[in-house]
């Protein structure tokens, strides 16, 4: 799903209001009670408040996503400030250094199923916070994947999408980008994800041969499958197109291979590409509107946090603003 961005300039609390507002749309949206609500739009309000009194400004994301039983939002507080040096003190009850109670980051930890912080100094700090739909003694395992997709400046749909599949014994992960931004993009990768979830059963190259004859009623999509075997140490990937996909393990990247070609239109011979896999492994995608040059090691302790909060930091710092952006991150 599209997540909601809502930018926060330094000490301005005027986006407070509207911050809370978008929150409790997305948890009526997705049913949650009365008290979920209530406790989304306390944990938004404290974000956006902490991100224009101590951030220096920056963006709010609010990332709405069902899964089989499970639903939630994911609330990411990006900014690019001095950082957080004491972070055990930061938590505390009472402890603040913008002249506000000192309250807000505890609330959000009590109230988040999931809750993490990253921070640099100098750097800046990610706030991630999920919230599942059911209270916590009877909310579905959630998913061990966090995800956010940002539409180009100016446009309300995303021409990027993506999709997983779990079943037949394994889990497949699918990005798609839709070429350019706007309602054709958006149509090509929607089209992509029905064919995809169609195919789900098939090898990726298989699926991705599938995509490809959806999308020649479409402009295309640039599009990558992975495939990992529920049993087994390895990932199978094939791509076609400018998605980028990596895997990371213990200090070392491995970026995978794409083939040329524009499913829907020209694509050519495919192949599939095989990648070991560790104790940890945590697989990484994305649409070209984050740039590539990017490297988990640079973030000391970061690729063992939540996917979400990993997804979160590669946006913040990588996104060129100028595209649609669509990050995946999945612990396998």
């Amino acid at each position: 799903m599209v997540s909601r961005v809502i930018r926060a300039k330094a000490g301005d609390q005027s986006e407070v209001g509207n911050a809370r507002r978008q929150a409790l749309s997305l948890g009526s949206a997705l049913d949650f009670t009365e008290v979920r609500c209530a406790e989304l739009g306390i944990v938004v309000t404290e974000a956006a408040r902490n991100l224009a009194a101590h951030g220096g400004g920056g963006e709010l994301l609010l990332t709405p996503w069902k899964f089989q039983d499970a639903a939630g939002v994911d609330v990411l507080a990006l900014d690019t400030g001095v950082g957080i040096r004491d972070m055990a003190k930061v938590l505390e009850d009472g402890y603040s250094t913008g002249g506000t109670p000192g309250t807000g980051l505890g609330a959000i930890a009590r109230l988040a199923d999931s809750f993490e912080l990253f921070s640099q100094p100098e750097k800046g700090t990610a706030l991630f916070a999920r919230l599942l739909r059911a209270e916590k003694a009877r909310a579905p395992q959630p998913p061990r994947w966090g995800s956010l997709g940002v539409p180009f400046g100016g446009e309300t749909v995303s021409g990027d999408a993506w999709g997983v599949s779990l079943a037949e014994g394994r889990a497949v992960y699918a990005m798609a980008d839709g070429l350019g931004h706007g309602s054709l993009a958006e149509e090509a990768a929607r089209e992509a994800m029905r064919a995809f979830h169609s195919n789900a059963h098939l090898p990726p190259t298989q699926i991705l041969l599938a995509i490809h004859a959806a999308l020649q009623k479409t402009r295309g999509a640039a599009i990558g499958i992975a495939e990992v075997p529920n049993e087994g140490n390895q990932l199978i990937y094939t791509g076609s197109g400018n998605i980028t996909a990596s895997v990371y393990c213990a200090g070392h990247m491995r970026s995978m291979v794409s083939m040329n070609g524009t499913p829907g239109h020209n694509i050519g011979p495919l192949q599939e590409f095989t990648y070991p896999l560790r104790e940890g492994s945590t697989l990484l995608m994305h649409s070209d509107g984050l740039q590539p040059r990017w490297n988990l090691a640079a973030y000391p302790s970061l690729a063992a946090r939540h996917p979400g909060l990993i997804a979160g930091v590669l946006y913040r710092d990588f996104s060129r603003r100028r595209d649609d952006s669509t990050v995946l991150v999945a612990r396998l």
